[in-house]
């Protein structure tokens, strides 16, 4: 049974090395073309057009960009203070080419708080923050935010933007996860394709190698060490541990990495079709649901050797308390009989 569990347990050592290998190739990927603060923008588009805002030309296209800018995450608290900042751009400022789309954000604020200008409700809320939080330092600080906006004169706009604000972002993020998803299954089909990886081929391996289960049976007991400060999962793998990784599974021959491109035509002669298909499919499931099931085949490795050497010490025991008929039994006979 531990010759089955060590080959599994391997299989699934080399798929989780190579996911973790997926995961990070994805966010450089999605880092490299801005996936986050794309969808950022859209979103807070669309925060415009639920409060009913409507810019002259391209005017809701160039506040989101002036927003966001490259971040990845924005809060309700920070699109109102960014608002209110872009609000203050004058025709003295560089910005003056655009200067009616910030007019116009001017004149909707102001119909929102009447008497007040932008500079002044941004000293207003920031002043209003920094007294709460004295009063009340037990408050964390997105709440006291939340208060200072719901105390100063912008406490309309602030409910208008926190009602829609929250959905809104949910359904930005739903749709970022859906293209990372996407992006995960086409670097997971390079990767597969790239080594190529053969499923059926890799578990023949790992079977009839006794020294190829035991290198990854000893790298996923130390990978699965290393990782355990990232409980549940490990969402977060580091380049190094996963270049480690790679390198004693290369290294062990466990997986074979094309040096060339004549060595990656002769490996596609010797690999299954279907065994790499199937290899691509199971990169796309992700470092974590391999780090899972390698945990839970670790436990159940345990479990059986701990089983397995009970039994042995029986059997042992067992053999202890036997012994040879002959020496039981010894010799029968007459010692006084005479010849």
């Amino acid at each position: 049974m531990l010759r089955s569990l060590d080959t599994l347990i391997g299989f699934v050592t080399v798929l989780l090395i190579l996911s973790l290998a997926v995961t990070m190739l994805t966010q450089m990927l999605a880092n490299f073309l801005r996936l986050r603060s794309r969808h950022l923008r859209v979103g807070v588009i669309d925060v415009f057009r639920q409060l009913g805002w409507e810019f002259v030309g391209d005017g809701a296209k160039v506040l989101a960009h002036k927003v966001v800018c490259s971040k990845d995450a924005i809060t309700r608290e920070d699109l109102i203070e960014t608002l209110l900042v872009l609000a203050q751009i004058t025709s003295q400022q560089p910005l003056y080419a655009e200067l009616p789309v910030y007019t116009e954000l001017k004149d909707k604020i102001a119909s929102l708080a009447p008497g007040f200008d932008p500079h002044t409700l941004l000293s207003h809320v920031r002043r209003a923050a920094l007294e709460l939080s004295v009063e009340r330092p037990d408050l964390a600080a997105a709440v006291v935010r939340s208060v200072a906006f719901a105390r100063s004169p912008l406490a309309g706009l602030a409910s208008d933007v926190f009602g829609v604000f929250d959905s809104i972002m949910d359904r930005v993020s739903a749709q970022f996860t859906a293209q990372s998803r996407k992006l995960v299954a086409i670097v997971g089909i390079t990767v597969a394709l790239a080594l190529p990886l053969d499923t059926f081929d890799l578990l023949k391996r790992l079977a009839r190698s006794d020294s190829a289960r035991e290198q990854a049976v000893e790298l996923a007991q130390t990978f699965a060490a290393n990782q355990s400060s990232m409980e549940p999962t490990p969402a977060d793998p580091t380049p190094r541990d996963v270049r480690v990784a790679a390198a004693k599974l290369q290294a062990a021959e466990i997986i074979v990495v094309p040096s060339s491109r004549a060595d990656w035509l002769a490996r596609w002669q010797q690999v299954n079709w279907a065994g790499v298909a199937v290899s691509a499919l199971l990169l796309t499931l992700g470092g974590p649901f391999w780090y899972t099931v390698l945990k839970d085949l670790l436990r159940l490795r345990s479990s059986a050797a701990g089983q397995e050497s009970q039994d042995r010490a029986q059997r042992q025991a067992a053999l202890a308390g036997l012994q040879p008929l002959g020496a039981a039994a010894g010799e029968r006979g007459d010692l006084q009989a005479a010849g």
